[in-house]
């Protein structure tokens, strides 16, 4: 399985050739998106001036995905996550966290482009696009 993460979906919703490709290169894959990536996707289209317009997209956009739900088990995970690269030094936002245990636990790679955050958690699959 493979996870997109919230910059590809913005790419996507943004009609940029480049997400044509992403999904061309996924074209048989197992592709979810976490929970996560829902919110953040609302919450842009919230706080955007056109709110209703954005908020109809998301719908669309979600309801062709699988959407990993954030649970206790990753709530557990990501709090291990977050604790050990806090007290590395080298934290990343919660959200990223939160993001990587679902990934994590589902065994799913992690298709981003924000590879300097998410290469932080260890055993975390990325495909940088």
């Amino acid at each position: 399985m493979k996870i997109l993460d919230t910059d590809i979906l913005i790419s996507i919703l943004r009609g940029k050739k480049d997400a044509e490709d992403v999904l061309d290169y996924l074209s048989g894959e197992d592709i979810a998106i976490s929970s996560i990536t829902a919110f953040e996707l609302y919450y842009g289209a919230f706080k955007s001036e056109r709110t209703s317009e954005n908020i109809k997209e998301v719908d669309s956009l979600l309801s062709s995905y699988q959407v990993i739900n954030f649970d206790k088990n990753a709530s557990k995970e990501a709090g291990k996550i977050h604790s050990k690269l806090e007290k590395s030094g080298k934290g990343i936002g919660i959200r990223d966290v939160m993001i990587g245990a679902i990934c994590l636990l589902n065994d799913a790679g992690l298709i981003t482009r924000n590879v300097k955050h998410y290469s932080r958690i260890g055993g975390l699959r990325i495909e940088k696009w």
